[in-house]
């Protein structure tokens, strides 16, 4: 019987290994409210609203895409 750990090691190294879709799924009804929402802050954000946008999108791709995502230069 193996051990715990060897179990976990086992999944981890297959976690690592998984290869990601270059596809991204979304049910429209969240589509439709994080863009409605989107539109709302970039039409009448204020700096911070805009600032704390912008961390909770590029938390989003970085979740996405780790290690994968540049930040672009201005």
């Amino acid at each position: 019987m193996k051990k715990i750990t060897e179990v976990y090691k086992e999944a981890e190294t297959e976690k690592e290994n998984e290869v990601k879709s270059s596809t991204v799924v979304m049910e429209l009804e969240d589509f439709i409210k994080e863009h409605k929402s989107l539109i709302k802050i970039l039409r009448s954000g204020d700096k911070k609203a805009l600032e704390a946008e912008a961390s909770k999108q590029e938390k989003e791709l970085r979740d996405e895409v780790g290690d994968d995502y540049e930040e672009e230069e201005d």
